[in-house]
């Protein structure tokens, strides 16, 4: 059958419309088990030719399976391998939260987890200390890389050319009079930060708010996180944030490690 909506095969525009047409393709099949070539190409409202050819190529790359016996497609084990990778970051918070908890009830500061997110930070787990909420970082929260210390010793992790890639990007934005908005001031940063281990924001991001953070590895030893505690400028000084930084770095050693474990 003739494709009657013709898909653009070259340029920009016609690999976001495959890219469109193809997650959508997932969309459905995420709801059923089983789906033919012709009740899918109908709830995607795309031709049989189109969609059949989205569909081995994606096959090709396991995101989705072609089950002969009951001529039905489905999700593929590579969907399920990149969905499981996503539940559990986001349950880092939930993984750690022992760990959170004993860190929090040790420092009585605010304790935080986040994980990156796009360009930023996203904020998936706290503990809180004597009822203080660190508003800035609650959970869900998306914030910068570069005025933040969860954010920066994820980014002292970076090759150059990631951390080149980074700058390029977009121009560094202040958040406060106190944020890193120079390219070289910032690389200078995360030197410190790599040789010390661990990162500081010291009013860079709000004003009054002051943190310290470690990073958390995968069970590669690849930066997956960051454990981070965090409090009011007015309860949390400038030096305590050094005398912090060993403890912190321990916690998120054991985290690590307790990560390490649950992926066997």
């Amino acid at each position: 059958m003739a494709d009657s909506q013709q898909e653009p095969e070259d340029g920009l525009l016609g690999r976001v419309q495959s890219l469109v047409r193809a997650f959508g393709i997932l969309d459905e099949l995420a709801k059923s088990d089983n789906m033919t070539l012709s009740d899918l190409s109908r709830a995607v409202g795309l031709p049989r030719s189109t969609t059949h050819r989205l569909l081995t190529t994606m096959e090709a790359l396991r995101y989705v399976a072609f089950d002969r016996g009951r001529n039905g497609w489905s999700i593929g084990v590579q969907a399920f391998t990149v969905g499981a990778v996503f539940a559990q970051t986001r349950d880092l918070g939930q993984l750690g939260r022992t760990i959170m908890r004993s860190l929090m009830s040790e420092v009585q500061h605010c304790v935080n987890i986040a994980v990156p997110e796009g360009a930023g930070i996203c904020y998936v787990g706290q503990a809180a200390a004597n009822g203080f909420r660190q508003t800035a970082a609650r959970p869900g929260a998306v914030l910068p890389l570069h005025t933040t210390a969860s954010g920066k010793v994820l980014m002292a992790h970076w090759s150059r050319a990631e951390f080149d890639r980074y700058l390029n990007s977009a121009p560094l934005k202040a958040r406060t009079a106190r944020s890193i908005i120079d390219g070289d001031r910032l690389r200078r940063e995360m030197a410190d930060i790599h040789m010390r281990g661990y990162a500081l924001d010291d009013e860079e991001h709000s004003g009054g708010l002051r943190c310290v953070a470690a990073v958390v590895n995968d069970r590669y030893g690849l930066p997956k996180g960051s454990l981070s505690i965090s409090d009011r400028s007015s309860h949390l000084a400038r030096a305590r944030l050094d005398e912090l930084g060993p403890t912190l770095i321990s916690a998120a050693q054991r985290m690590s490690m307790e990560i390490a474990a649950q992926s066997f």
